[in-house]
């Protein structure tokens, strides 16, 4: 919870500080203040063993995620954020055998908080690369309810795309990313992968 905290503060002192940068940003340039938007299409899959019993959870996800920060110098941006790659429908599996969850309305998410970089390798082109590092976890929801003891850990990907200015400060474009996560439970681990494609909005 402690570490919890000091990534939103971080986040949250990054967008106070750097909006002041917003003023100084040169037209068609990725400097200032950045904030991106993004979401698309992608999957998820995890795989616990425990007393010989494998079980393995999988699917499509609705990924999407928050970006705020600022550039220290033209091209390189440094901030805080949130992911949430959402699976509405996921496959449950127990040793090979698909398990009928259908009935109990479950669906999965993967989550991260954490800080970011995005570099431009021109900072007036469209070629980036970005990488994210911060805490978070797999949560089953359910008929049931949602929370309680789902597995946590760091949180990570890498990603890289292009983007077009459509504005001075308005840019949109296209992204491939892996996030990874090595979550545990009660000595249990659940390494998690989930790529995706997703489409970006940002304002920089």
């Amino acid at each position: 919870m402690v570490f919890m905290r000091f990534l939103l503060s971080t986040t949250l002192a990054c967008a106070a500080l750097l909006f002041a940068s917003t003023a100084q940003a040169d037209p068609g340039v990725h400097d200032g203040f950045y904030m991106q938007l993004n979401g698309g299409l992608g999957y998820f899959s995890t795989t616990a063993e425990a007393g010989g019993v494998e079980a393995s959870y999988s699917g499509v996800t609705v990924p999407t995620s928050l970006l705020l920060g600022g550039s220290f110098m033209p091209g390189l941006t440094i901030g805080g954020g949130f992911l949430l790659d959402y699976a509405p429908s996921p496959t449950w599996e127990q040793n090979g055998t698909e398990l009928d969850v259908s009935a109990q309305n479950v669906s999965q998410y993967v989550l991260g908080l954490g800080l970011f970089g995005d570099y431009y390798l021109e900072p007036t082109g469209g070629l980036h690369f970005q990488g994210f590092v911060g805490w978070g976890g797999l949560e089953t929801s359910s008929d049931a309810g949602a929370g309680g003891s789902d597995p946590t850990g760091l949180s990570a990907y890498l990603g890289g795309g292009y983007d077009v200015f459509i504005a001075d400060e308005w840019s949109v474009g296209g992204m491939v990313r892996l996030v990874y996560g090595p979550y545990s439970l009660n000595n249990f681990d659940y390494p998690t992968i989930a790529p995706a494609m997703i489409a970006t909005l940002t304002y920089q």
